[in-house]
């Protein structure tokens, strides 16, 4: 009779076991498909490309409303040319732009971007300890905002220390730290030579309402409109459509900053 019910009893159990592992297929089964949907939907939101990135003077065509002259810095091949094209503004505009600040501006877990060189000072008190003074110096530009690229292989020609270092806003109490290399308390030495640029979301008619023509970043697409000049050279011109400006600033313009952030 025992022999009987250990007998029963390890069918039931490895019934069980059975019915268990059928379940955890069963829910795997079911899951897997939606996982891998999700990736490959992830996967498959293609990535936008443009024909045209350059940055330079956006001029109104006259008598063509939404068509610009635009002499600019493209990039073509993988370099920095000289071209003149024409842009026309799309509809669903995004524009954003370039406006100078205070130091106050930026705030605590600010993303910041500084034109500079770190440094480290390392010093022994009388009492024999040491303590290291974190700086970066020779700072020319600090820029914080959305949709900013910097070129990480640029170098200052007259100081190849000086570059664009990554960093992220500690405080800005008078004097503004960061966290720079996982090291906190890098103190930035900014003075006022430093150009301090916030790019925000701004709206078309800064573009739109400007007779003189502004200096922008543009992403665009190639199109087949033509605005009408009357000029046989025109014809032969590019035209793209963008609806991605970025409004620069004149004084950043005007200091080098963008070809340093560029080129």
């Amino acid at each position: 009779m025992p022999d009987q019910l250990q007998k029963a009893g390890g069918n039931l159990a490895g019934s069980i076991h059975r019915g268990l592992l059928a379940g955890f297929l069963l829910v795997v089964a079911v899951q897997l498909p939606v996982f891998s949907q999700a990736e490959g939907g992830k996967d498959s939101v293609p990535k936008p490309s443009y024909d045209l990135v350059g940055w330079g003077q956006l001029k109104p065509v006259k008598g063509n409303e939404g068509f610009y002259d635009f002499s600019c810095t493209a990039r073509e091949k993988g370099r920095w040319k000289k071209q003149k094209v024409f842009v026309k503004l799309s509809d669903g505009l995004k524009v954003l732009a370039d406006r100078r600040v205070k130091l106050t501006e930026f705030k605590k877990d600010d993303k910041a971007y500084v034109l500079g060189k770190n440094r480290e000072d390392t010093s022994v008190s009388p009492m024999g300890l040491s303590f290291t003074d974190y700086r970066i110096i020779g700072v020319q530009a600090v820029l914080k905002g959305s949709g900013i690229k910097v070129n990480k292989d640029y170098r200052d020609r007259r100081d190849k220390a000086v570059r664009w270092l990554d960093t992220q806003v500690e405080t800005s109490d008078g004097q503004l730290k960061v966290t720079f290399f996982e090291q906190k308390g890098y103190r930035v030495e900014a003075d006022k030579r430093t150009l301090l640029i916030h790019r925000a979301p701004a709206e078309a008619e800064l573009i739109t309402s400007s007779s003189r023509g502004i200096y922008a970043f543009v992403l665009g697409k190639k199109s087949e409109d033509h605005p009408d000049t009357g000029k046989k050279s025109d014809k032969k011109k590019s035209v793209f459509s963008t609806n991605r400006v970025i409004v620069l600033d004149l004084t950043a313009l005007k200091l080098g900053l963008y070809q340093k952030l560029y080129n």
